[in-house]
């Protein structure tokens, strides 16, 4: 009958104005990443046990009475603060000139010489020998390479090791017109290297990995087309 809409045509407009109105979204499931981090055996230590009863326990914050409110525990939050600056040079030249000539040359031999049969009267009765050689080879190379990272990405506390440095993970995901930014790091810090307003710089987290990487139509646009990738492995020259 005319005038009556079918289920299924129902149940599509109602999927379409329902993703038509929902905000914007990620341009693909984010996982996080875990790095299980493990000290050496020669640096594992057990915590010295604490009397029976005792409130006070090394390495909690209520035996730390001078300390200030930074990141000590696991779960705590500290920042960090990520300047990585690496610019390398280097140039590599080579000349190789090389040029060699030789002659010898047998003008009378007893007279025999004169005897040779000659032919078509173009044949020099004196015996000569001359030959020259020269090579030259020139190489040069250059390679360098300048990269520039600065961001503020907060980390936590994931594991306090047993010398007392602390591991942290941190991520940080930013959506900016169907274009994202990932941020990761990982690594260890000591206690005493983080300031008084709970942040350290990257340059002093030890084992660190530090990952900035972006998906989306931006870097879409910027690697080139299967067809073009595939040419460009197997064409030889």
């Amino acid at each position: 009958m005319r005038g009556v809409l079918r289920p299924w045509a129902v149940s599509a407009a109602a999927a379409w104005t329902c993703v038509a109105g929902c905000g914007p979204a990620h341009v693909a499931e984010y996982q996080p990443k875990r790095r299980a981090y493990e000290l050496p055996a020669s640096a594992k230590a057990e915590a010295p046990p604490s009397s029976a009863g005792s409130l006070w326990h090394d390495g909690r914050p209520a035996s730390m009475l001078f300390t200030d409110a930074r990141a000590l525990r696991v779960n705590d939050v500290v920042v960090i603060k990520i300047e990585e600056v690496a610019d390398a040079r280097r140039t590599a030249d080579t000349d190789l000139d090389r040029t060699s000539e030789s002659s010898a040359e047998i003008a009378a031999f007893l007279g025999l010489l004169r005897k040779l049969p000659r032919i078509d009267g173009d044949l020099d009765p004196n015996l000569g020998i001359s030959g020259s050689s020269k090579s030259h080879f020139k190489g040069e190379g250059r390679t360098g390479r300048s990269e520039y990272l600065t961001a503020t990405v907060p980390a936590m506390v994931t594991r306090v090791l047993s010398n007392g440095n602390l591991f942290i993970e941190g991520h940080r995901v930013i959506l900016v017109n169907s274009e994202e930014q990932h941020f990761y790091i990982s690594g260890v810090v000591r206690p005493i290297d983080i300031d008084q307003e709970n942040s350290i710089k990257s340059a002093m987290v030890a084992d660190a990995q530090i990952e900035f990487v972006g998906r989306g139509v931006l870097t879409d646009n910027q690697r080139q087309g299967w067809l073009s990738r595939f040419l460009g492995w197997i064409w030889p020259f």
